[in-house]
């Protein structure tokens, strides 16, 4: 792997209940039971990708319209994922919804968008398709069975 590395530790609690702790101490918690009809828990693992997706962006965004955070009184993210029918269930599309309330130019706010969604978003960028993806067991990476 070339540059930085990011690593999350992520533990089963019960069931379906994972969380996910940072090195810094947050965590998230993601729980399957609502994929099941059931409450759960804790967020969708697609449902968590959906949000890292948007903060990303947002992220970028508010960085890029700094000098303009002033004049912004709302900025809200949503973003839907269709997922295809058959597993994996993958995402086949994914929207990313602005709503951008106060005194600031449309153009100036696709503008940050634009960047972010082409030069700066490493999740946006993860999740197209020339990504690496690796499984290690134990110590052993897979092998062709």
């Amino acid at each position: 792997m070339a540059g930085p590395v990011l690593k999350v530790a992520t533990k089963w609690q019960k069931d379906f209940l994972f969380t996910m702790k940072t090195p810094g101490g947050h965590q998230l918690e993601m729980d399957a039971h609502q994929a099941t009809g059931g409450e759960g828990n804790g967020v969708l693992p697609m449902q968590a990708l959906l949000g890292a997706l948007a903060g990303c962006v947002g992220m970028d965004v508010v960085a890029i319209l700094r000098t303009r955070m002033d004049k912004i009184e709302r900025i809200e993210i949503v973003t839907e994922g269709a997922k295809n029918d058959k597993p994996p269930k993958e995402f086949t599309a994914i929207t990313v919804t602005f709503q951008v309330d106060g005194e600031v130019e449309p153009e100036r706010v696709w503008h940050a968008i634009r960047t972010s969604e082409d030069k700066y978003c490493p999740v946006a960028h993860s999740i197209l398709p020339q990504l690496t993806y690796r499984l290690v067991l134990n110590g052993e990476e897979t092998t062709e069975l």
